[in-house]
């Protein structure tokens, strides 16, 4: 049999969650520069980092790995996907409670130090999508100019 740890706290961290959600929808933060159009609700995620790599966890229970896209651009990852409701709507006759997003979701980490972009690796395990990426040495150069 399976333990479930059930931790009790003061509920904080789940109002500093909903604030962080509301920040991103305001400030359009976690969603791409380049779509317009609106989500349907944004997965919960944590951002790592270790000696070697940068690490992305993103809780996507419910969604089919095959309606996920993971892509890079700049100094971005995105991800978008969607997630069906489990029930069909034509059969509902009336909800008692919905916390539970669905529909479309993206969301867009700004990666904070040089990677190696043919390290990016995503593992799909349990609902939970992993990205992990290598860092890199920032390349820097020095240009020297002639003044004429």
């Amino acid at each position: 049999m399976d333990i479930i740890k059930i931790r009790l706290g003061t509920g904080m961290d789940e109002i500093h969650r909903h604030i962080q959600r509301l920040m991103d929808e305001m400030f359009n933060i976690s969603r791409p520069l380049l779509t317009s159009h609106t989500t349907g609700w944004l997965p919960d995620s944590d951002i790592y980092e270790t000696e070697d790599e940068i690490i992305i966890a993103v809780n996507l229970a419910g969604v089919r790995k095959e309606d996920i896209e993971v892509f890079l651009h700049e100094d971005y990852i995105y991800i978008r996907g969607v997630r069906y409701q489990p029930v069909k709507e034509d059969i509902i006759l009336r909800c008692h409670q919905l916390e539970m997003g669905y529909g479309e979701f993206e969301r867009a980490f700004h990666i904070p130090v040089s990677i190696d972009k043919a390290s990016i690796e995503a593992i799909w395990s349990d609902g939970i999508l992993r990205i992990h990426m290598k860092k890199q040495e920032a390349i820097s150069r020095t240009i020297r100019l002639k003044v004429k």
